[in-house]
């Protein structure tokens, strides 16, 4: 997948089960570039790259996104990708998307520059890409 942002998502106690050396080898590989609690977040903007991650994910025994009906099911890890070329395995657009149980994230809903302007906020910290967990 060749993309402009994506960001893969995790929890610890699979990173701690699946990757090797744990969690204490994800932080040494540099994987987790944020974590709240029992999540953790690995971003890019280089597709290729976050393919390769994803593949390593798999080989260590992470569980790959799966298409059953019409709906792609995620489940030890999920893939958030923001403005991309798709020409991955699945072709996103055509299908719904399930995350897994395990995540609970709310991005912000995107504005356009008219509303940041008019709401007040600065342009330079507000990037409709920030996640909260609920």
């Amino acid at each position: 997948m060749r993309s402009q942002f994506e960001s893969l998502f995790t929890s610890k106690d699979i990173v701690r089960a699946k990757y090797p050396n744990g969690w204490v080898g994800w932080l040494n590989d540099r994987m987790s570039d944020d974590d709240d609690g029992r999540l953790t977040r690995f971003t890019t903007m280089d597709g290729r790259y976050m393919y390769f991650v994803v593949e390593r994910l798999i080989d260590y025994g992470f569980k790959p996104p799966e298409l059953i009906g019409n709906t792609i099911h995620f489940n030890d890890f999920y893939l958030n990708v923001y403005e991309y070329l798709d020409y991955a395995k699945f072709d996103f657009s055509k299908h719904n998307i399930k995350a897994p149980y395990w995540l609970s994230i709310k991005p912000q809903p995107e504005k356009s520059v008219k509303e940041i302007y008019e709401s007040g906020l600065d342009f330079y910290d507000y990037n409709g890409l920030n996640y909260s967990i609920n």
